[in-house]
């Protein structure tokens, strides 16, 4: 072999040795079918690594402050990342450090938990909106350790259920009903709730503590409640409604506090924030117990008597009766009641009015008033405030759908409509000042500008509008203002 072929020869096999060496370490672009993992992100591409596992180590080797913060060994990939194993011919392979600095901008980190999902449906008030249709969602609440979903439903539910009854009825050691009280049938969640083992977003709240997942279940909320310093003098109805509370919701949310009669001393720390429960506790109760029958008003007319002169010829006298009830309870609030059973122990006796013969219509109506249901009714939310809202209204409930709505007095009927919260609503003017509503019936029997007389059939108890189970909802206003209509029957 001549020199200048040997010459050039090594010259050649040097250039191509180094040409190899510079393909082999400029780049991890491989020429023939290759091994590798592709990395989606939110179902979009964001590379090819040669290892999943070496990706996945990366992640959990940075990521200290999560180990650090909930106490777990490993932390993982996000939930919108997937990396699937795939054969590739000349695309270039990322860095991992790269990858992982792409994912950590876009999604978070995950550590494994448990998610629990409340399946919700609620009844949106929403005005002009006369078909109100139930809206579903799910909520989602991310734990380490289940078992403090567990303790934190049962703290949940012994704030809207009697403690002492509810123990007696976990452990099937009620007392029977001799004369009259009430036992517990049945208490139960009313969403669908379930739990899952998976990987939670370590951005989300996590909750590790009973306590703090109990404040969140009663108050939808893990911020601080706004508190009030007890002054001297003060009664938890006073408190209660100068922060438009009733005194039901101001128990519930001072779950030390038993009883609206307990003393409270000055400088003592309550919450006076409303409750916004994130499930429905559900209670239902029999209950056997007496009852006052309203006296009802006969009137009869006199024409020997100028019109607008009345008199009393019989005193009425209000009976009592033992009546035997399903009560349905949502957060402690009544919002179903069903009567089995009244057996009369004492008559009403009727209160006998005679009155002039006249035009009611024009003249006026009497001060004497009618109870607006039969009996056998029990009085749920009275006058006062509710949910944050002020209740202007006597709700009367137990007699079921259907059940006949009179007039309270004589008048005329001013209105007869349906409105997107009330229902269908009948308003009657009294022509003393007075005027009556009667909402959420299933159907009204008057018409605008007729006129009525106490104790006229003016409609039926129903459940339309913004209303939870069958009941009427009795407003009175007087010159203008709403009062509590209790105070009519006094």
């Amino acid at each position: 072999m001549s020199r200048v072929k040997f010459v050039f020869l090594t010259i050649l096999a040097i250039t191509i040795s180094v040409i190899l060496v510079i393909l082999f370490k400029t780049s991890n672009v491989y020429y023939g079918a290759h091994q590798s993992y592709r990395v989606y992100l939110s179902g979009k591409s964001i590379g090819l690594i040669e290892s999943k596992e070496k990706l996945e180590k990366y992640i959990n080797e940075e990521q200290k402050e999560i180990k650090e913060k909930y106490d777990v060994d490993k932390v993982y990939v996000p939930k919108g990342l997937e990396i699937n194993e795939e054969v590739t011919y000349n695309e270039k392979i990322s860095e991992v450090e790269d990858i992982y600095n792409e994912i950590k901008e876009e999604e978070d980190f995950t550590i494994k938990g448990y998610i629990v999902t409340i399946y919700k449906e609620t009844k949106e008030k929403e005005e002009e909106q006369e078909n109100q249709e139930k809206q579903k969602y799910k909520e989602y609440i991310y734990l380490l350790d289940k078992d403090i979903f567990s303790t934190a439903i049962d703290n949940t539910v012994k704030s809207f259920v009697d403690e002492n009854k509810y123990d007696l009825y976990i452990n099937e050691n009620q007392p029977e009903i001799v004369d009259q009280g009430s036992i517990i049938e049945n208490v139960y969640i009313k969403e669908k709730i379930t739990i899952q083992k998976g990987l939670v977003p370590a951005s989300e709240k996590i909750f590790t503590d009973e306590r703090e997942l109990s404040k969140y279940l009663l108050f939808g909320t893990i911020k601080d409640q706004n508190k009030y310093i007890v002054q001297e003098g003060d009664t938890i109805p006073q408190i209660a409604n100068a922060n438009k509370l009733n005194t039901r919701e101001f128990l519930i949310a001072n779950t030390n506090i038993r009883d609206e009669n307990v003393l409270l001393y000055p400088g003592q720390e309550v919450i006076v924030d409303l409750i916004n429960p994130v499930i429905t506790v559900v209670e239902e109760d029999h209950a056997v117990e007496y009852t006052v029958e309203k006296a009802q008003t006969k009137v009869e007319e006199d024409p020997s008597l100028f019109v607008g002169y009345t008199y009393v010829v019989q005193d009425g006298e209000d009976g009592e009766s033992l009546v035997t009830k399903k009560i349905q309870k949502e957060n402690g609030q009544t919002v179903n009641v069903i009567n089995i059973s009244t057996l009369v122990i004492k008559p009403a006796v009727n209160r006998i009015v005679k009155t002039g013969s006249r035009t009611v219509y024009l003249q006026g109506s009497s001060s004497i008033w009618g109870w607006p249901t039969k009996q056998g009714y029990t009085l749920t939310d009275g006058f006062g405030y509710r949910d944050g809202g002020f209740h202007s209204a006597q709700d009367i409930a137990g007699l079921g759908c259907n059940s006949p709505i009179y007039a309270a007095n004589d008048g005329t009927v001013t209105t007869s409509t349906y409105q997107w919260s009330l229902g269908n609503y009948v308003t009657i003017d009294h022509h003393n000042s007075y005027k009556t509503s009667y909402c959420h019936l299933s159907v009204s029997y008057v018409q605008p500008g007729q006129g009525v007389k106490m104790g006229q059939i003016i409609g039926l108890m129903g459940d339309t509008g913004y209303s939870f189970g069958c009941h009427l909802h009795f407003i009175v206003e007087y010159q203008g203002t709403r009062i509590d209509p209790m105070l009519i029957f006094r």
